[in-house]
């Protein structure tokens, strides 16, 4: 029974034991990961998060935040990732909405970082170096 709160901790990014890197985890159990890439709104976060894997992360996805969720996020870091389509992330009052989340985020203490849905199609390899790039910032604070 520990074992698993342990494990859930572990997952939800509120603790971290001596020597394990919380960033990068290879041994959660498959169904978690697929708990996790269920979750996923669209096309675009489920291809992001799948490539984020791929380089042996573990994020979270559809974090409540608030009034708001986020799309993929590294809770322990306090780093959100927005994957905008174009469909629901266009148009004048789409656009407002998110820029209040945005706000609410980052007065929550939130690091966001927004990618659209042709970034992340065409060069999904720069938006994980990107990513990668701010973990291992906020991972050094």
């Amino acid at each position: 029974m520990l074992t698993y709160l342990v494990y859930g901790l572990l997952f939800a990014g509120l603790i971290v034991l001596p020597g394990y890197c919380a960033i990068k985890s290879w041994n959660q159990p498959k169904e978690v990961l697929d708990w996790e890439r269920n979750k996923t709104e669209s096309p675009i976060e489920r291809r992001l998060l799948d490539a984020l894997r791929a380089q042996g992360y573990s994020p979270r996805t559809q974090i409540p935040a608030g009034p708001y969720r986020i799309d993929i996020a590294f809770p322990a870091y306090k780093l959100a990732i927005e994957c905008d389509g174009k469909q629901y992330h266009s148009g004048a009052a789409n656009k407002a909405r998110d820029r209040r989340k945005d706000t609410y985020l980052r007065r929550n203490g939130w690091q966001v970082l927004r990618f659209s849905g042709r970034k992340i199609n065409g060069d999904t390899k720069r938006v994980v170096s990107r990513i990668e790039s701010e973990l291992i910032k906020r991972q050094s604070k």
